[in-house]
């Protein structure tokens, strides 16, 4: 893989610029229950205190990273290089990462899973996310753990289209500041109306 993208809402990434960190959550909070409770679980059973962690995706951009992570005119896509981040990663004590490996139900009935694929393994109905996952596990009381990083791994951030025009060119040129990077590629995304795809079709 050569890219990492992580789909947020603004005010997570001016806090990334900001504080120059990756934030690792309880996933307590998530939406899928399929997921955070076998986490839970696994927390238990390794016997931490705490388990956080933070997901990415190693595949292209669709409609369902945008509607389920970054919806709305604060959605954007911070991407990563990969290399440059795992090489981060290696450096932090406690943190696993990997590829989600997807399981169909009848799967976990004909074999079992190792208790350290756990916080790795996924529902097959969410296949199409193409989950890149950190974790963070250990004994530590704090709410949540901070990665420190530097901002020149990240090799372009994308805006929600929802975001209107004039908008986005006043984030976007903030956005440019922030980086200390003018070359750095902020843009829109397209999903909603490319007029390149558009024009293939007025034009044959």
């Amino acid at each position: 893989m050569n890219r990492l993208s992580r789909y947020t809402t603004l005010p997570v990434l001016l806090d990334m610029l900001k504080r120059k960190k990756l934030v690792l959550l309880n996933p307590a909070t998530w939406e899928d229950k399929n997921d955070s409770e076998i986490l839970l679980y696994y927390k238990e059973r390794k016997g931490y205190h705490n388990l956080f962690a933070l997901c990415f995706s190693y595949g292209d951009e669709t409609i369902h990273h945008w509607k389920t992570f970054a919806n709305g005119i604060s959605g954007c896509c911070i991407e990563f290089d990969a290399d440059k981040l795992i090489k981060v990663l290696k450096t932090q004590p406690g943190v696993r990462y990997g590829a989600v490996n997807y399981k169909k139900i009848k799967e976990l009935r004909d074999a079992t899973i190792d208790l350290d694929d756990i916080p790795f393994t996924k529902r097959w109905p969410y296949r199409c996310e193409e989950e890149f996952r950190i974790i963070w596990e250990g004994n530590s009381t704090a709410t949540c753990h901070e990665i420190p990083f530097d901002l020149k791994i990240v090799v372009k951030v994308t805006i929600n289209q929802q975001m209107p025009e004039q908008v986005y060119e006043t984030i976007r040129e903030n956005l440019r500041d922030a980086f200390n990077h003018p070359e750095k590629r902020i843009n829109r995304s397209t999903l909603y109306h490319n007029q390149v795809w558009i024009n293939k079709f007025k034009k044959s």
